[in-house]
């Protein structure tokens, strides 16, 4: 038997856990790194914006100043003034150039002294060219004019101390930059959480689910043990409502095979019983001297052992139509003499008994392939029994024509009626079960078992037809035979 682990590995209900968390883990890393690229998309775009921004206002604040120097409004050191106050504020270093190349502000002037550069009064004025400022990050230059004339230039860069640790040029905002990073841990969390929330709730709701199915599962395996008496539980999903009736279903047939096969085995027991014991009580009796052999003794024997003999016979080619293993040896054959031969082999004792047999047959009834033995066999257990039945001065009619259209198809329809006490509406739903009598205490008498209306059906479905019964109390009964035609 396999251990609890392999059990719960190779269960369903893990397996749906597993796929959906497996689906569910798969989704989130889409969903993540879609959301990540778009996060860093739009900082960048964001980026880009401020930095437009930081530069136009820069920009606008430059050419103010140089705007305003021929009215000598303003002076480098009220441009440096303004700088100062404004690169703290807005958080970027801001540094302002003549047309010489020559530092005339700078935002960061506060700064200690970069050695190598030019200028005076300890500001750290120095001169932006190429290879001889190499404490300080490159910036992007952005050009100033006036009048359509270039009259100096200026950097904008993050705020930084200069040195090998500097950033790389840019206005960068820190919680800008950092937005990708905190959506990229929200969403992993996120993900975690439903990905733990999803398992939980499609491990219940999946136990929930399969409950039917585990209890079908034990009931079947009840079922297999020889309890034919379960039933599962029409519950849960349609599928599973759907297999729980097939399952029903199927222990219902075998529950009535089963109740079927020790019915069989009983009625046969009790059948065979019979005959044995008056064979065996006749020979006891002649072995003891208590009877004499006489010749009435011996016929008396040897009429119980034919009984015998037939009813081993009735058995034997029952099981064989039902397995499917009785050959049916077919030939074209008349209807019309098939039924006369089967008639005038049952007239003699109908008319021992004052009962009026007769036959009336359409003229016009094709030949069919038949086994004419076989066929016989049902015509003359129907026509016993409807002789039978029949009370003296009544009258059993045996008539045939052909039925049936275009849809159904042609068939050749065989009636054998008579005029008897009909039969009980209880019992005409049982008259061709096996060992079945509406009268048990008349078919002993006439040594029938039971058996003759059950063979007779299977040998017509062997043929590909049907037979039917119809009676009403006090109005007779009929049997038709419905044989297709090729």
């Amino acid at each position: 038997m396999p251990d609890f682990r392999s059990g719960l590995l190779s269960s369903l209900q893990f397996r749906l856990a597993a796929g959906f968390v497996l689906a569910l883990a798969i989704a989130l890393a889409l969903i993540g790194v879609a959301a990540g690229i778009a996060a860093d998309e739009q900082t960048k775009r964001f980026e880009r914006d401020l930095d437009s921004a930081q530069v136009a206002r820069v920009g606008q604040l430059v050419s103010n100043y140089h705007a305003q120097r021929e009215n000598r409004r303003y002076d480098n050191a009220d441009l440096q003034e303004i700088l100062e106050r404004a690169g703290p504020v807005s958080g970027v270093h801001i540094r302002v150039y003549d047309t010489k190349g020559y530092l005339i502000a700078d935002s960061h002037a506060h700064l200690p002294p970069v050695p190598g550069n030019k200028g005076g009064k300890g500001r750290g004025w120095l001169k932006n060219d190429a290879g001889k400022s190499p404490s300080f990050p490159k910036s992007p230059s952005f050009p100033v004019f006036k009048g359509g004339q270039r009259v100096g230039s200026f950097t904008v860069s993050a705020t930084s101390l200069p040195g090998p640790e500097s950033p790389a040029p840019g206005l960068a905002d820190p919680v800008a930059s950092r937005i990708s990073g905190v959506v990229n841990r929200s969403l992993l969390w996120a993900g975690i959480g439903a990905a733990a929330l999803g398992t939980l709730l499609v491990w219940l709701l999946s136990r929930r689910t399969l409950a039917p199915l585990q209890s079908l599962g034990a009931a079947a395996r009840r079922l297999g043990r020889g309890d034919f008496s379960q039933r599962a539980e029409t519950t849960g999903p349609t599928e599973i409502q759907e297999l729980a009736h097939s399952f029903n279903a199927m222990a219902e047939g075998l529950e009535a095979a089963e109740r079927q096969r020790r019915n069989l085995t009983a009625d046969v027991a009790h059948e065979l019983r019979t005959p044995l014991s008056n064979i065996q009580g006749y020979l006891e009796a002649i072995r003891d001297g208590l009877v004499d052999p006489t010749p009435e003794t011996i016929d008396t024997i040897h009429g119980q052992a034919l009984h015998l003999s037939r009813l081993v016979e009735d058995l034997r080619l029952l099981a064989q139509v039902e397995a499917g293993a009785l050959q049916l040896q077919l030939s074209p054959a008349r209807i019309e003499d098939l039924l006369q031969s089967s008639v005038e082999a049952v007239r003699p004792r109908a008319q021992g008994k004052g009962v009026v047999l007769s036959l009336e047959v359409d003229s016009s009834l094709p030949t069919a392939d038949l086994d004419v033995t076989r066929i016989s066999q049902v015509i003359g257990n129907l026509l016993e029994n409807a002789v039978t039945h029949t009370t003296e001065g009544g009258k059993v009619t045996v008539s045939a024509h052909v039925t049936g259209n275009a849809i159904t198809g042609n068939a050749i329809e065989v009636m054998v009626s008579d005029t008897g006490p009909g039969i009980a509406t209880e019992d005409l739903a049982r008259i061709f079960d096996r060992f079945y009598r509406a009268d048990p205490s008349r078919a002993r008498s006439t040594g029938g078992a039971g058996l003759g209306l059950t063979i007779a059906r299977r040998l017509i479905e062997a043929h590909g037809g049907a037979i039917e019964a119809e009676s009403a109390p006090g109005q007779g009964a009929r049997f038709t035979v419905r044989l297709p035609m090729p």
